[in-house]
C-alpha cells in the first residue's frame, strides 16, 4: 500500500449532512431532519459509488476468518465500501478498524418473523436493532463512518417456495410491513437519543423481484410493502434487470424509487444496487468475457447514477455438485480475475479524477459526477 494517503469515500458526502432531530416522535409523525455538526468531516473525501462484498466464502488462504480475509482483500483493491453479514458490534470491530467509510450490513436477516410475529419476537427485534444502532452511534472508532442496516433479498421471504407465478400472501406482506416498521422505529429512537453522533446509521430494505411487480402486476415487496413503510433506503438485488437495456434498467430503478415514501433530508434517489453481476461459469469460464460483461452491467447501472452499485462478490460462495460457480473477483486458487484488476484500476482512476477536479475547482466531485466518470471509464476499458 502506497504511503500517499488515499482519497477516502466520504462520511456521507453523497447524502445531505442530516439525521433525525432530537426528541422522540410518534411512529405516525413525519420525520424531521437536522444538521449533525458533530460528525467529523473527511477533507479528502469523495463518493466512490462502486464496490463489492463478502458473504459465506467457500474458501480462504490465511488463518483469518474467511470474511475478514476477503475484507482485507477488498480494502487492498482501494475500495472504501464493504458489505457483510453483521452479528454483533463486537464482531464488527476488526472491520471498523479498516479504512472503509460505508458499511452495508445484513443485520438479523432471518425469516423468524414469517412464522408468526409474536409480541415477544417484536420486542426482541426492537431491542436488538435499537441496541446495535446505539452502540454504533456512540463508539469512538466509528467516527466519520456510515452504516446501512438491512437484510437479504426480501422477496424470497415473501415467496418461501420461490414460485414467482404467485403473489405474496397478504399475511406475509402484513408481517413484513410490521417487521420493517419495528426495525425503523428502533433505529429512529436510537438516533433521536444520541446527542453527539459520531457516525450515521440508516435502514434499508432489499427488493429482488421488481420486474414481477412492474411488468406483471404481482404483489411483491416493491409494490405491496415499500409504500407502507418508512425505510431510509432501498437496496436492489438486480439480477432480474441487469441484462436488459440501459433504458429498461433506468425505468426499473425509477419504478422502485417511486414506491418509496418521501423522507426529508435524504436524496431524491434512495435506491442502490445491493447485488449484481454474472458468474465465471455464466461467462464460459472466460476471464475476458467475465470482465467485459460485468463492466457492461456496472456501466448500465451507472447511467441512473445510484449512490452505490455492489458486485457480487469477492470470493465465490456457491458450489454446485463440487464445482465452483464463480461469483468471484479472486478464485478458489487465489488467482485474481481480470475484473479484479479492472475494479482496482477504476478505484485508482476515480481518485486521480477527484484530485484533478479538486486542483481545478477547489471541490471534490459528488456521486453523480463520479458515477458519470465511472460509466465512461468502464465503457472505454479495452478488453483484456
Amino acid at each position: 500500500m502506497s504511503s500517499t494517503p488515499r482519497l477516502l469515500l466520504g462520511a456521507l458526502l453523497l447524502f445531505p449532512l442530516a439525521l433525525l432531530a432530537q426528541g422522540k416522535k410518534r411512529p405516525d409523525q413525519p420525520l424531521e431532519m437536522s444538521r449533525l455538526p458533530a460528525v467529523p468531516t473527511l477533507p479528502d473525501a469523495f463518493p466512490q459509488v462502486v464496490g463489492t462484498q463478502a458473504f459465506g466464502p467457500a474458501y480462504k488462504f490465511t488463518k483469518d476468518d474467511a470474511v475478514l480475509e476477503a475484507a482485507k482483500g477488498i480494502n487492498a483493491m482501494g475500495s472504501r465500501i464493504l458489505k457483510i453479514n453483521a452479528i454483533s458490534g463486537q464482531q464488527l470491530t476488526p472491520y471498523i478498524a479498516m479504512p472503509f467509510t460505508h458499511y452495508v450490513l445484513w443485520y438479523r436477516s432471518t425469516n423468524e418473523w414469517t412464522k408468526g410475529f409474536t409480541p415477544e419476537l417484536k420486542r426482541r427485534e426492537y431491542n436488538a436493532v435499537y441496541l446495535f444502532t446505539k452502540d454504533l452511534l456512540t463508539r469512538y472508532d466509528t467516527a466519520g463512518k456510515t452504516f446501512f442496516l438491512g437484510h437479504w433479498e426480501g422477496d424470497w421471504y415473501l415467496l418461501p417456495d420461490k414460485d414467482v407465478k404467485k403473489d405474496a400472501s397478504p399475511e406475509l406482506v402484513a408481517a413484513m410491513i410490521e417487521w420493517l416498521s419495528i426495525r425503523q422505529k428502533a433505529v429512529d429512537d436510537a438516533r433521536s437519543e444520541v446527542a453527539y453522533a459520531k457516525c450515521r446509521v440508516y435502514t434499508y430494505a432489499e427488493v429482488n423481484r421488481v420486474r414481477d411487480a412492474m411488468k406483471d402486476g404481482r404483489k411483491r415487496l416493491v409494490n405491496a410493502v415499500l409504500p407502507k413503510v418508512n425505510v431510509d433506503f432501498v437496496s436492489y438485488s438486480a439480477y432480474d434487470s441487469q441484462l436488459l437495456s440501459a433504458e429498461e434498467v433506468r425505468a426499473t430503478l425509477d419504478y422502485v424509487n417511486a414506491q418509496i415514501p418521501a423522507k426529508p433530508g435524504l436524496p431524491a434517489k434512495r435506491v442502490f444496487i445491493g447485488e449484481c453481476g454474472l458468474s465465471w461459469k455464466a461467462c464460459g469460464a472466460d476471464g475476458a468475457k467475465h470482465d467485459q460483461r460485468n463492466r457492461e452491467i456496472l456501466a448500465k447501472f451507472m447511467t441512473w447514477k445510484p449512490v452505490m452499485t455492489l458486485f457480487w462478490q469477492y470470493y465465490n460462495n456457491e458450489v454446485v455438485e463440487g464445482e465452483q460457480v464463480g461469483f468471484w473477483l479472486v478464485d478458489n486458487k487465489n488467482i485474481k480475475t481480470p475484473l479484479h484488476a479492472t475494479l482496482t484500476e477504476l478505484f485508482a482512476a476515480q481518485e486521480e479524477a477527484a484530485r484533478e477536479m479538486r486542483g481545478r475547482t477547489r471541490r471534490l466531485p459528488g456521486y453523480e459526477e463520479i458515477a458519470a466518470f465511472s460509466e465512461n471509464w468502464l465503457n472505454a476499458r479495452a478488453p483484456r
